[in-house]
């Protein structure tokens, strides 16, 4: 019997457990993947902190992101002492630009919104834009810059969190499908394919897959997957320390090396594995209309993965029956929430009672007349 079972061995569900452990190291805690940790969306993701980029209004997630991207500078030291690898945290800040006349107004109204709150939020016109990024990016249309969304390596970023967990302990159940969770007297019941599991609490933060696991619970909103395609391209030429961000979802984030992974195509509710003919030039055709040197990059590699999605792009974090936890819906912002949202999840599940700042992200469920 566990006091804690974590569904799911991304970013959310390895940093719930890491902070379990610290704040009670006498818990006993499990997490179960059906997979080797990692090898979903945290593990392929861009690793950008977007903080600001990706709100126009505050909102409590708002708040959320801002909170949660504070922490990883401090986090980052603290896992490299602990399991001596590097996320590569970056703190060069994000460029924003609107990729078509069509996106101006919007583009203008997320300034207006940013700059009254962080006046470091700034515009950039071709000649400031060109001094800032060496020359790299094409002008297009508006842009601004938000020096304060950064980024890390969410590969790296992954690893740590799992060499943190091993090392305090916390028992891996991989290659293991959970079939059904089911409440017992005063605990759970965890079905897999090949045996049961007990434990008091569970937390299911299996992304895109979660609300499957849940169905009978009829909650509301739904969660999908929305797969993305990215490649890697190297280029020992281009010296460019921002990422792009471009208003219809194509994003270029510098690595170590000369790198730049360029990202992210959008299906929604597909599942496949791997990347298309079609996805592939997209990208291309993006970076290099953005980043003209990009032309000449040699390709490295090129993934997908699968982000959870709901339709108001609103994550789930709620208690939905007594002592079982669901934590998902977090779509692009997986990487950049997931110290904030372990903290706070592990706060909720030691002293059990709801933090404020989760109070906006219940879920709901539906009615049948």
């Amino acid at each position: 019997m566990y006091d804690v079972l974590i569904v799911g061995s991304g970013v959310m569900g390895m940093s719930i457990a890491r902070e379990l452990a610290l704040k009670n190291d006498s818990l006993s805690i499990a997490v179960i993947d059906r997979d080797v940790p990692g090898l979903h969306a945290s593990y392929k993701a861009g690793g950008m902190l977007g903080a600001q980029n990706e709100f126009i209004e505050d909102t409590p997630l708002y708040q959320l992101a801002l909170r949660s991207r504070d922490y990883f500078e401090s986090l980052s030291h603290t896992l490299y002492k602990e399991t001596n690898i590097n996320i590569d945290y970056q703190a060069h800040g994000l460029i924003k630009m609107a990729a078509s006349r069509d996106d101006i107004d919007s583009l203008t109204e997320q300034y207006r919104f940013l700059n009254k709150r962080d006046r470091s939020v700034t515009t950039l016109n071709s000649q400031s834009l060109r001094h800032l990024s060496n020359h790299t990016i094409a002008y297009n249309h508006k842009a601004i810059y938000i020096p304060f969304d950064g980024q890390i390596n969410a590969n790296q970023y992954a690893k740590a969190l799992l060499k943190s967990i091993e090392y305090k302990g916390i028992e891996r159940i991989y290659h293991t499908e959970v079939k059904s969770i089911h409440r017992l007297n005063d605990s759970f019941k965890v079905l897999t394919a090949n045996q049961i599991l007990l434990s008091k609490k569970v937390i299911v933060a299996g992304g895109a897959w979660s609300h499957q696991l849940l169905a009978d619970y009829e909650i509301e909103p739904k969660v999908t997957g929305v797969k993305g395609e990215v490649l890697l391209l190297e280029h020992p030429d281009l010296k460019l320390e921002q990422t792009l961000f471009m208003t219809n979802g194509c994003y270029i984030v510098p690595k170590r090396g000369n790198r730049f992974l360029v990202g992210a195509t959008s299906y929604v509710d597909d599942y496949t594995v791997g990347t298309s003919v079609e996805g592939e030039n997209w990208l291309m055709r993006q970076a290099c209309k953005y980043i003209p040197l990009l032309s000449s990059s040699r390709l490295i590699h090129k993934w997908s993965g699968i982000r959870p999605y709901t339709d108001n792009e609103w994550p789930i974090m709620d208690e939905i029956d007594e002592d079982l936890y669901i934590v998902t819906g977090h779509y692009r912002n997986g990487i950049l929430l997931s110290p904030i949202i372990g903290k706070l999840m592990a706060e909720w599940i030691v002293y059990e009672v709801r933090p404020t700042l989760l109070e906006a992200f219940k879920v709901r469920r539906c009615v049948h007349l």
